[in-house]
Formats: C-alpha cells, structure tokens, sequence
C-alpha cells in the first residue's frame, strides 16, 4: 500500500474530528470522505479495509478524547484510560473498514456513475443504523449529527431521522468525488472520456436536485412560524411555562455526604429564583438529590418544603432504590410536594451504571464501576401533568433515535433530557451529547428541555433552534415559554424506514454483485 493512500485516509479521519464540536466547522463534512474514496481506488478488498480502520481510528480517537482525561480523572491510571479510548475508537473503526470493504467490493465489477451514487451512501446509513444497536448501541457522533447547525437542511429528519442527512453527506462526497475523476482533477494520466464528462455532469445535476428539494424543504417549513430571539414563541399557541436548573455540583462531591448541605443550599436558592418568575413546571438534572428521595424521610421533608414555595410542579432526578435493585429514576412532584409518578431509566451506559462481563472486567473498572450496579427501568413511562404529558430521557437515551421517537408516539407533549455530564469535564463530550437533541426534536416536531448538572442546558425548538442555552461549569437556571407537540410526525409513526431501505438497498447491490457480476 502506497504512503500516499495512507495520508488520504488519514486526512479524511482529521476532516472528520473538526466537524463535530468544539471546532464545528460542519462545512468540511461535504468533502471529508473524498480523501478517503480517492486512497480506495486500486486497492484490493483488504487494503479497502485497513485504509477505511484507519481512517476511523483517527476519526474516533479525535472525537472520543475526553474518554481520556475521564478515566483518569476518576482516579485510574493514565495507561486504563488510553487502553479505553483506543479500544473504543478501534471498535467504532470497523465499522467505517467495512464500509471502504463491502463498497470496494461493489466498485470493483459496477462502475455505473448512478449505482454508486446510491451505494454509498446507503451502505453507511446501513452500518449507521447496526451501530446503533450492536452491542446495546453507541450511536454516538454519526456524521449527519455535524449539520447540527444547519438548521434548514436537517428539517427532512422528520421523515428520515439522521439518517437521511448522513445519506446526503455521503452521496455529496461520492460525487464530488466522481467529478473529480472525471474531470481530470485526480487523474495523473489517460485522456478524459467526453461521455464520462457528459456522465458526471448527469451525475452532479440530479444530486444538487436532491440537494436543493431537501434545503427548500427545510426553509419552506422554517418559514411558517416566526420566532424571536428572545426564545418565546408566538402567543396563542398551547405553551407552557418551564424552569430548567444547572447546579454545576462536581462529580465526586455527589456522592459524599459532607457535602449534602451545599448540594441541598445549591439548589434551594435556584428554586427560589427560578420560582420568581413564576413557572409552571421546574425540572432538575439527573441524580441531583444526594440520596433517595423515597427512602429518606429527611429529603422527602426537605423536597417538600423547597417544592411547596413554589406553586409549580418538578421533575427531579434522583436514584432509587427497591426489592433490592438500584434505578436511575425521575420523579413527578406535585406542587403540595407530593410523588405523583415516576419513570426509570431502561438504556443503561455500559461501564458507568452497568458492567458487561463483571467477572472478567469489574477489577479493572475501579471508581467508575461503583455505579455499575443499576438495574433497567421495565418499561417506557410519561409523567402526566395538568399541561400536558413529558417524556423524561435519562443521560444518554436522548441519542437513540428509536428509543425517543417511541415516547413521543405513546403520546408525550414534552421532550426533557436531564443528564450528568460532569463526568466529561470541560471537554467536547457535553457539546457533542447536546447537539444530538437537537434531531430528536426535529425527528418528533417536539420542544425539548435538556437540563444537565454541569451543562450544557438549554431549550431547543420543534425545528431544532436553540432558543435559549447555559454556559458549561455555571451555577444556573432558564426560564421558557415552550409550545407543546404538534401531530405525530412521519418518523414518530414509522421510525427508521429511511435506514431500513437503505439497509435492502445495500444488501440487494451486494446479492447482485454476487450473482450477477
């Protein structure tokens, strides 16, 4: 294998780091798998391989950093937290090795300009949709989730989920891709076919049509309903008056019982404040009670008091603890401070509240396995309040899109993730995990309010604008107007048909490679 393949593919792996947070220059999406196409040409199938592994592992390694200085922060040795990030950059690589294998595969008997075209991007949805849910999934980062920012064209993940603003990167980079070749750029010798040029420019048109519908989608819908930069939206509409707190409590003092005092004084006063504007319902981060709330009679009597000066109803998250299992739990309170209803998460992390293979790996965990004793929550659960039903997503549910989109068709008005990403310290990590939020509003045409113990919290409209957003490491609150659910949209009807096409697609091109070529 040629040095100079070795550099294309590791320039795409760079190109694919810069567009995720904090650098976000999303724009360099559209061309960063050229490099990585162009190292394929000539190449046998395990070479595809090795250059696409490669390619992801620089990827990976960029964007997953902050595993790092996580692991080492919680008092492991620097080795366990190199020895961690490399394993799961290596794991996430194959599936981008598969990717340049199985397309090398195709390329190597279908040359059709439109086949490829198609291809391509759908046999990364394809691998995008496996990665979701191999192994409990790790959906983390997938390359539409860099458009975050370009509000318009996400618009068709009401149809597609992310899904579909992966196909288009994809399909935009094999075709710049393809009129590069054509049109000489990437050739070092050989004369140019007219009828390939004639072919390729066929080729470009059809894309920027697809292209050009998606992003006229986007700003048609956009333009329906105006919106303010104050983050309130238009009077008259069904809204609802909501607080989000951010107590910016250190990790390690969650958990000690000396400073169960601060923790309770933190948020006291942000109840208090937030209360003077007179919200309907005030929502608390995950875990941000230091006990359990149904089993100590002294926090149930302090939540009472704090909750009762305010004349609104909370969502609080706090653990739980019942015939001897432990849950991640959010807590509807009423406005006299009592329990109305509570849900338990059900998509546990692996490795931060439940262990994979204990008996081979819990000696190596250390402090991050002191957590890893909790149990899944049963089933999907809405907490029901007087203006409407919220569906509360726990840490990391907030990124799997199959899992959302079923709390929304069981009839949730409201979206809130409340999440603890102390943990990433002030890392990318909090940037990246806020910005998936921003597709399960636009998926469900549902507001959502993230409310996170360090940061970032915010309010993110149906069309996924950020209305109003905290500073990371910030003691904080946000008050809102948010408007509630419109009708179901197609993705929370249908889910991930989009993916699933893609999935045939891709194994019908495959079969005919096979049998027919």
């Amino acid at each position: 294998m040629r040095w100079r393949n070795l550099r294309l593919a590791i320039l795409s792996g760079i190109l694919l780091v810069l567009i995720f947070p904090k650098f976000n220059l999303s724009f360099l999406a559209w061309v960063a798998l050229v490099p990585l196409f162009l190292a394929l040409e000539g190449r046998n199938l395990r070479e595809s391989f090795n250059l696409g592994f490669l390619a992801g592992l620089v990827s990976f390694m960029g964007i997953l950093y902050w595993i790092f200085p996580t692991v080492v922060s919680s008092g492991e040795s620097k080795l366990l937290g190199l020895v961690s990030l490399l394993f799961l950059a290596s794991y996430l690589a194959i599936y981008y090795g598969l990717f340049c294998l199985i397309f090398r595969y195709l390329s190597l008997k279908i040359t059709h300009f439109i086949l490829s075209l198609l291809f391509a991007p759908a046999l990364w949805v394809s691998l995008e949709l496996l990665r979701a849910y191999f192994l409990s999934g790790f959906p983390w980062v997938l390359l539409g989730y860099s458009q975050w920012n370009f509000t318009p064209l996400i618009q068709i993940s009401e149809f597609t989920g992310v899904y579909g603003v992966s196909f288009l990167i994809v399909m935009v980079n094999m075709v710049l891709t393809q009129a590069g070749r054509s049109f000489g750029f990437y050739r070092r010798e050989g004369v140019v076919s007219k009828a390939r040029v004639k072919r390729t420019a066929l080729l470009l048109v059809l894309s920027m049509l697809v292209f050009l519908s998606c992003l006229a989608y986007g700003l048609i819908i956009i333009s329906r309903e105006s919106f303010t930069e104050s983050g309130n939206f238009p009077e008259g509409k069904s809204m609802t008056r909501i607080a989000l707190l951010q107590g910016n409590i250190d990790q390690y003092m969650k958990w000690d019982k000396k400073y169960e005092r601060m923790i309770k004084d933190t948020y006291g006063e942000l109840v208090e404040t937030a209360a003077k504007e007179n919200p309907q319902l005030i929502i608390w981060p995950e875990t941000a009670l230091p006990g359990y709330l149904k089993r100590e009679r002294q926090l149930q009597e302090w939540v009472k008091k704090v909750v009762g000066q305010t004349n609104a109803y909370h969502i609080i998250g706090s653990p739980e603890y019942r015939e001897g299992a432990y849950y991640n739990t959010a807590f509807l309170i009423s406005p006299q401070g009592e329990i109305l209803g509570e849900y338990d998460k059900i998509h546990l992390v692996p490795f931060g509240e439940i262990v994979p293979f204990r008996s081979i790996l819990s000696p190596l965990i250390g402090v991050l396995n002191e957590l890893g004793d909790f149990s899944p929550g049963g089933e999907r659960k809405l907490l029901s309040t007087p203006f409407g039903n919220f569906a509360v997503l726990i840490c990391w549910e907030g990124i799997f899109p199959h899992l959302v989109r079923k709390f929304v068709k069981d009839g949730a008005d409201y979206l809130t993730n409340i999440t603890n990403d102390a943990w990433f310290l002030n890392t990318a990590a909090p940037f990246q995990h806020f910005i998936m939020s921003i597709f399960r509003a636009v998926e469900n045409r549902v507001s959502i309010i993230r409310v996170a113990n360090t940061g970032v919290s915010g309010f993110i409209d149906k069309y996924g604008r950020i209305t109003m957003k905290t500073e990371i490491f910030k003691k904080d609150y946000l008050n809102s107007s948010v408007s509630r659910r419109n009708p179901k949209t197609f993705y929370t009807n249908y889910g991930d048909i989009f993916a699933y096409l893609c999935v045939v697609l891709s194994i019908s091109f495959i079969a005919w490679r096979r049998f027919k070529c």
